[in-house]
């Protein structure tokens, strides 16, 4: 079984639909342009190269050197109508509401209509091979224009097209019992323009005709103006079989299948991704995606050509080292600074007052603070372990603070200082002895970098 996709896209056109008009037309003579002999009169859609009927109906052509009393263009018997495109259209009864006399009512005067429902069922189907067999799995559009004749008294829904696997050649004249792949599902009653009828499917694979014709169940119009003919006839027009273009969200050329950003559109060389900055790296992978970068930065930029991303450089200006986030190493002396400084910041005994034979190691450290502004000072207070434990933690929390302040009153700022104290904690050696506990009782500076 066929799978329809969303069919039957209808509307008043002037000019040719763009429905997948970049591929190929699989009909050869969609608009009847090609004839031999020339048409004369009804029932010669053979001569129309490539068409034919499907069943015992009888379809025609209309041409411009056709006889304007029968097949004429733009006058016909059936009305005035020019083409939708070129200088031909085809045109067939779709359906026929037969009556016959009521006999009953004649034999008994009863109170019935004169005439009843007769057959009902006539209705013709033009066809043509396709130029190459459907592919299987591949979606394809179907289009065509159709017109109710002019002195058509009835109009119809279901006209559509039907792809098949053998081209039909029944002998009756009745509907086909094929399913189309393309069906209009409203009533086609404009005698004043073309209508287009289109819709895509799935091929199974081994379609090779076209059938146009009123297919399924038909919901039935009567749209009577003078003698009524009792027929819905149409002209048909510009029809088309076409390759449908892969399935295209973001529109970027690039098909959904292959594109690895289907709602964004993008590049082909980045698998249809963008890339803002135009660096080669796709946003989604791109780190500074406004940021032209490389791409083993991930798209970043290293402005100072250190090796680390400007992203994740805590010092973006000045070449600096991994392990210090992108920021120089620290100096040497500046390391023995921070070392001497461990237990060279004396305070007074229990208290957190800076002894003043500090103030010249904790001035080196505003030095070195101001001549790296990248940095940042995490300042930790440590004690021994006599006494209580809880003013233990509470000491080591004063003496780290009051270190902080120092630095800040001599100008370091204060967002980019921070204290804790740790009591007796964090030992460095051995409490049981003074010389242990003396470099228990220590200030340690560590350099850090915080946004």
């Amino acid at each position: 079984m066929k799978i329809a996709l969303p069919l039957a896209l209808l509307g008043v056109l002037a000019t040719s639909s763009s429905f997948s008009q970049d591929q190929p037309n699989l009909v050869n003579n969609g608009g009847f342009e090609s004839r031999s002999p020339e048409v004369k009169t009804w029932d010669e859609l053979s001569r129309a190269s490539g068409w034919s009927n499907a069943n015992g109906g009888s379809a025609d052509v209309f041409s411009k050197l056709g006889k304007a009393t029968t097949v004429g263009i733009p006058e016909n018997e059936l009305g005035t109508s020019t083409a939708f495109e070129g200088e031909n259209y085809a045109g067939f009864v779709a359906w026929k509401d037969d009556m016959r006399p009521n006999w009953r009512r004649l034999g008994n005067g009863r109170d019935e209509k004169p005439i009843k429902e007769a057959w009902n069922k006539y209705s013709e189907y033009i066809q043509t091979a396709l130029s190459s067999p459907l592919t299987a799995g591949q979606k394809y559009d179907i289009s065509f224009m159709v017109k109710l004749a002019d002195n058509s008294d009835r109009a119809v829904s279901g006209i559509g097209a039907y792809c098949s696997p053998s081209e039909l050649s029944y002998v009756h004249r009745h509907f086909l019992n094929e399913s189309a792949d393309v069906l209009s599902a409203a009533v086609l009653d404009n005698k004043k323009d073309w209508v287009e009828v289109k819709g895509m499917f799935v091929a199974e694979g081994d379609e090779k005709f076209l059938v146009i014709g009123a297919f399924g169940t038909l919901e039935k119009k009567d749209v009577i103006e003078g003698a009524d003919n009792q027929r819905a006839y149409y002209y048909i027009d510009g029809i088309s079989v076409r390759l449908h273009p892969e399935d295209d969200r973001d529109k970027d050329g690039i098909p959904d299948k292959e594109d690895s950003c289907p709602d964004e559109a993008g590049l082909a060389t980045l698998g249809g991704c963008p890339d803002r900055d135009g660096d080669g790296v796709a946003d989604k992978m791109d780190a500074c995606p406004d940021l032209a970068g490389p791409v083993n930065q991930q798209g970043c930029p290293d402005s100072d050509g250190d090796g680390i991303a400007d992203n994740v450089d805590k010092c973006p200006n000045v070449a600096g080292v991994k392990e210090m986030k992108g920021c120089p190493a620290i100096k040497e002396e500046t390391k023995k600074l921070f070392e001497k400084a461990l237990n060279g910041i004396q305070f007074e005994s229990g208290s957190a007052v800076i002894k003043k034979s500090s103030y010249g190691i904790l001035d080196q450290v505003v030095t070195v603070m101001n001549e790296n502004p990248e940095y940042n000072l995490e300042i930790h207070g440590h004690t021994d372990s006599q006494g209580d434990d809880a003013k233990n933690m509470t000491l080591s929390e004063n003496r780290a603070a009051a270190v902080r302040e120092y630095l800040t009153n001599k100008g370091v700022a204060a967002n980019r200082l921070k204290s804790f104290g740790h009591g007796e904690t964090e030992p460095v050696a051995d409490n049981g002895n003074s010389a242990g506990r003396a470099k228990n009782r220590r200030v340690e500076f560590k350099v850090m970098f915080w946004e």
